[in-house]
C-alpha cells in the first residue's frame, strides 16, 4: 500500500490556517466533510480529539498523523494539510509540525488501519526534511500530489 494511492489532489489542503491542535482537528474535519468524505466533520472531529487525547501523532521532523476509525466508511480515506506557519502539536522533537496526514478507517477489518498508518510511516521516514520541505514549497494540491508520488517511486526504484 503506498500513500498516493490513497490519495487525491481533491483531497489536499495546501494552506492550513489553524495554529493549535484543536483547530487544526476541527480545520481538516471540516475539510473533509466538505469533500463528502464522511458525513458528520463534528464526529470526525471528536473522534481524532479523542485519539490525539491519548498521545500525540506528532512525528518528530514536522509530521503528524491524526488518525481514527468510523463505520460509515467502506474504505481507508487519507487526506493531507500543509501549515506553512507550523503548528505546536506536541511533537516529541519539540518542534512545530508542518504536514498533517490524517487516515480515517472502516472498523473493520482492523489491519486495514495498520497498513495505512505503516505506508504513512514509510514515507515520513524517508529523508523527512525532504519531504517536508518539498511539501511546504507545493503551490497547488497536484504539486502536493506529484511530491508525494515521486517519494514514493523512488522509494519504488531502491527497493
Amino acid at each position: 500500500m503506498q500513500v498516493h494511492t490513497l490519495l487525491s489532489p481533491d483531497l489536499i489542503l495546501t494552506n492550513l490556517k489553524a495554529s493549535a491542535v484543536e483547530e487544526v482537528l476541527r480545520e481538516i474535519s471540516r475539510f473533509m466533510e466538505e469533500r463528502k468524505i464522511v458525513k458528520s466533520g463534528k464526529k470526525l472531529y471528536n473522534r481524532l480529539l479523542a485519539r490525539e487525547k491519548l498521545g500525540s501523532t506528532a512525528l518528530p521532523g514536522g509530521i503528524a498523523v491524526p488518525h481514527c476509525k468510523m463505520e460509515e466508511l467502506e474504505a481507508p480515506v487519507l487526506s493531507l494539510a500543509i501549515s506553512k506557519e507550523g503548528v505546536d502539536f506536541n511533537s516529541p522533537d519539540g518542534q512545530p509540525t508542518y504536514i498533517f496526514f490524517t487516515a480515517v478507517s472502516p472498523i473493520s477489518p482492523p489491519n486495514l488501519h495498520l497498513q495505512v498508518l505503516a505506508a504513512i510511516a514509510k514515507l515520513a521516514k524517508k529523508e523527512k526534511k525532504s519531504v517536508v520541505e518539498k511539501l511546504l514549497n507545493a503551490k497547488t494540491p497536484e504539486q502536493a500530489y506529484e511530491i508525494i508520488r515521486d517519494e514514493e517511486m523512488q522509494e519504488g526504484d531502491e527497493e
